[in-house]
């Protein structure tokens, strides 16, 4: 169990993070650019996650709740981390990992990976009817497994930044080939978050795989670290049967400080309407 509330704590953070998870070099990702750098240190938010795994005859076999907050603890012109606590409730029962702290670069790099950066030159993209320039830029991922190997769109003026991102690992044969693609589906939509009316992004996620597909949509706020504050995934097998499905929702989330006290008549965190933007 203890092995699994680790892994969990893990996948959550990456649901934290968002989709769009380098450097001070020439054409990286300014801070002010990332759904997590441009927040103030102290910024948090926390989401659940349900989880439902599917049997033969699409019936739900299994569920399984996780409630994860992430915190940012520190930020510079080179990446971020994140201090993540989960619970996961499996079978009635509840249990709590252990804190954990996941640093990543503004392209997404882990600890110890580096990226070289290649300009491709300009591009419009359709995204709801409305062309948008972006910057094509290609940048590979040096990791002790391997290299991958992404192909982004990137707007400086229109959130999520990264309107389209094309993901592939290195040096795999057709039938071995993994891919992962991230498009933004529609942009200014309002959409109500924790009761505020915001303007929202909508991302679509398609990771394929020789074993199955993943399809998950979210919804992204520039407003709320971390960016995303819903989703809705599929997972199938190789198939196409469903085996997996999943939701997101956002429960809480502040700009800047600590987390505020709990309510005392709904035991639930005030939420903070402090939408201070400047950095630390």
């Amino acid at each position: 169990m203890a092995r699994a509330l680790q892994l969990a704590a893990i996948v959550s953070a990456g649901l934290l993070l968002g989709s769009h998870c380098c450097a001070a070099q020439e054409g990286g990702i300014p801070r002010d650019r990332h759904p997590w750098g441009k927040f103030p240190v102290g910024s948090w938010r926390s989401a659940r996650v349900v989880s439902e795994v599917l049997d033969e005859k699409g019936n739900v076999a299994n569920v399984t709740r996780t409630e994860t907050e992430a915190t940012l603890v520190a930020a510079d012109e080179r990446g971020y981390a994140l201090r993540v606590e989960s619970t996961i409730e499996v079978a009635g029962r509840r249990f709590a990992s252990q804190p954990q702290v996941v640093k990543h670069g503004y392209y997404g790099e882990a600890p110890g990976e580096t990226v070289t950066l290649k300009k491709l030159g300009a591009a419009e993209l359709a995204i709801g009817g409305r062309a948008v320039l972006c910057e094509v830029r290609q940048v590979v991922f040096h990791g002790a497994e391997g290299e991958r190997i992404s192909t982004i769109h990137y707007s400086s003026e229109i959130p999520p930044y990264q309107l389209r991102r094309e993901t592939v690992l290195a040096g795999q044969t057709e039938d071995q080939r993994q891919t992962t693609l991230v498009e933004t589906v529609a942009l200014d939509l309002p959409q109500k978050v924790l009761g505020q009316l915001q303007p929202a992004a909508f991302l679509k996620t398609t990771r394929k795989s020789p074993l199955g597909t993943k399809v998950t949509v979210e919804v992204h706020s520039d407003e709320v670290p971390g960016g995303v504050v819903s989703h809705s995934a599929n997972e199938t097998d190789a198939s196409g049967r469903i085996v997996r499905r999943s939701t997101l929702e956002l429960i809480d989330y502040a700009v800047g400080g600590h987390p505020p006290e709990a309510d005392p008549v709904t035991r639930r965190r005030r939420f903070s309407r402090n939408r201070q933007r400047g950095m630390d």
